[in-house]
């Protein structure tokens, strides 16, 4: 969701509040449960989330400078890798970083994990952004006792959306596996029924009556993309097709349990949308980000767009009244080819 994103992306703000920043630093900084005693509270203190937003944010700022996605790599990974590298490739390619995402570096709301083993996931909620767009939900990730924290995959929150409370960052939350069964639904199996309304629809999905879907959610966004191309002119007169797949990464899940015994699911859908015109025809890119990932290739009656979504949902507990909500996403187009 990177309408208005700016190069200022993650700038380091010149004065952090402690409780006010994200995700914690060195490794063997950390606290570590004591052989023979029960470990139970979080595995960060809130200082500790302070030096790893400070050492992510340099990094990523130092790859907005140069264009580069090969900076990322010390301190960004997972999807968010994916993405940035790609928003950046885009960027050199166009002298424009109009379309790289904003992510502000000060935090509102840390959610510090309790998880004894690897990898550990940590969430934050970040500030809006300088122009006023809304918070970004962003998720860090530590792969083992000696690896640093590194940003594994942000969403932008979707306007009017409330986020579900989360144990104090004192006490710590606990992480919820993909596959935990005291949820509404697993947080896999909530992400690849989220994958099945983005892709055929709210009307046309089985699985839309268990979700309340807001607004603006990247269910409406990929409907704006497809009526986006079936408004350009002669597109039915020449017998154009649409056609759209989006899919949830199963092994690309990160889930934390909230107050109420639901969980904040945090995940991955590869989406891919083609256009496809007469064996004569020709099917121009119709965004500039598809202008630059296709570079000089010539035009064919096909082009096919690839998306890498990352995607934020809260799953209700099982028995809840309560129904699966989408609570931000980032859609972007990684690759294009016709």
């Amino acid at each position: 969701m990177n309408r208005r994103a700016t190069r200022r992306a993650l700038t380091v703000a010149s004065a952090v509040v402690v409780t006010s920043t994200l995700l914690a630093g060195c490794a063997d900084e950390l606290p570590q449960p004591v052989a023979g005693e029960a470990f139970d509270g979080p595995v960060l203190t809130e200082e500790q989330d302070t030096q790893v937003f400070t050492a992510v944010a340099e990094t990523v700022a130092k790859a907005d400078k140069a264009l580069s996605g090969k900076e990322l790599k010390p301190r960004v990974t997972g999807p968010a890798y994916e993405v940035r590298a790609s928003q950046l490739s885009v960027a050199k390619k166009r002298d424009n970083a109009e379309f790289v995402t904003e992510i502000p570096s000060e935090s509102q709301q840390m959610i510090i994990p309790t998880t004894e083993g690897w990898p550990r996931t940590s969430f934050s909620i970040t500030t809006a952004t300088e122009d006023q767009e809304t918070p970004r939900l962003v998720a860090f990730e530590q792969d083992s006792a000696r690896a640093d924290y590194k940003m594994w995959a942000w969403t932008q929150l979707i306007p009017g959306q409330s986020m579900p409370y989360f144990a104090d960052s004192a006490v710590g939350s606990t992480a919820v596996a993909g596959d935990d069964d005291s949820l509404a639904a697993t947080p896999v199996d909530a992400l690849a029924q989220y994958a099945d309304i983005v892709t055929l629809g709210a009307k046309k999905s089985s699985f839309a009556k268990g979700f309340e879907l807001p607004d603006g959610d990247l269910a409406a966004a990929v409907a704006a993309d497809a009526s986006a191309w079936k408004e350009v002119p002669g597109f039915e007169e020449s017998g154009t097709k649409y056609s759209q797949k989006y899919k949830a990464r199963k092994d690309e899940v990160r889930s934390v349990r909230t107050a109420d015994g639901g969980a904040l699911v945090m995940g991955v859908l590869d989406g891919k949308a083609t256009v496809k015109a007469e064996e004569d025809a020709k099917v121009p890119a119709l965004s500039e980000t598809q202008k630059a990932l296709l570079g000089d290739a010539e035009q064919t009656n096909v082009l096919t767009t690839e998306y890498t979504d990352m995607v934020a949902l809260y799953v209700p507990a099982k028995g809840s009244d309560e129904k699966i909500r989408p609570l931000g996403f980032s859609h972007v187009a990684t690759a294009a080819s016709n």
